[in-house]
């Protein structure tokens, strides 16, 4: 029952850069025998981009990234430092075949998502997106200190490459409703309630009439875990002689499986369809629950004292 507790009390592994074709930041790994400065010479091939496809409108930051707006969308939701947010993107060298070598399209076009300024993914990427707003669109060219630096990406970056992403800020909170609200449709499913978390809790079955557990309570339940594909691959579960137990509101589990059981009497039943944001998030769990991934949840409340 391990994958039933709070991202913070477990050790995850960040996907390294590209091993897993990701956008997972190796930064803190570069393996650089020496550092050069590559500064003016990335510089200069940005410039050299910008004149050959007579761009005008690329904004140059002070960190030496460029900054090109294709769609603005002023009066949505900026994304800020601590932000959490999903991105569409399409990662190219500067080469001039403007070779990709990774995309959301490769990865069933699921968004990366990450929260801003934490240091996740490479910077110039972080830097790039919190200059955006919900909805924008635009291209980030980022210098290669600001990106992978010396490293190679197994191969599919050569070192100390300027690189040129084109990336699209999604709602998160979007991505996974409709992931849900298809898993429902799918299952003919009508009696499903939304919260306003994103949470989806399906009673099954409820004794109105019995005790519900307050914070400070604990809790005993039993539960088992799918991930919401199409085979409902269960990665966890308690046994009947072994529950989960654990104190409500005191943050040891996810966030969604906490607030589910929040709305539950002693003896009742029900499925809670989580949204990644209220599971495990960018982190995902060891090697069974990848990055951003909606978890479903069947669950009894076997006692609450």
């Amino acid at each position: 029952m391990k994958f039933l507790f709070a991202p913070g009390l477990l050790r995850f592994f960040f996907l390294l850069l590209l091993g897993a074709a990701s956008l997972a930041t190796t930064s803190c790994k570069k393996d650089e025998p020496e550092i050069q400065d590559y500064s003016a010479r990335d510089q200069g091939l940005i410039k050299d981009y910008l004149t050959a496809n007579n761009i005008t409108t690329a904004q140059e930051q002070a960190s030496g990234l460029y900054f090109l707006p294709v769609r603005t969308n002023p009066n949505a939701t900026k994304v800020a430092v601590g932000s959490y947010v999903s991105v569409l993107y399409t990662a190219h060298l500067l080469d001039a075949a403007g070779t990709v070598f990774d995309a959301s399209s490769r990865h069933n076009n699921l968004p990366v998502t990450f929260v801003v300024g934490a240091g996740q993914l490479i910077s110039g990427f972080e830097q790039g997106i919190s200059l955006m707003h919900i909805g924008d669109k635009a291209e980030l060219l980022i210098p290669s200190r600001l990106a992978y630096g010396a490293s190679t990406g197994n191969g599919l970056i050569p070192a100390n490459s300027v690189v040129r992403f084109e990336v699209e800020v999604v709602d998160y909170k979007a991505v996974d409703d409709n992931l849900i609200t298809s898993y429902l449709t799918s299952k003919n499913i009508t009696t499903a309630q939304k919260q306003t978390s994103g949470l989806y809790f399906l009673p099954v079955v409820t004794n109105a009439n019995a005790v519900r557990p307050a914070i400070g309570s604990t809790v005993v339940v039993q539960y088992t875990g799918h991930l919401l594909d199409a085979a409902g691959t269960v990665f966890d579960a308690s046994t009947p002689s072994s529950p989960l137990t654990f104190t409500l509101g005191r943050g040891q589990l996810i966030a969604g499986f906490e607030e589910g059981i929040a709305l539950m009497h002693k003896g009742d039943k029900a499925e809670l369809l989580i949204p990644s944001g209220l599971a495990y998030g960018p982190q995902g769990a060891s090697t069974r629950i990848a990055p951003n991934t909606v978890l479903r949840f069947e669950v009894e409340v076997v006692d609450v004292r």
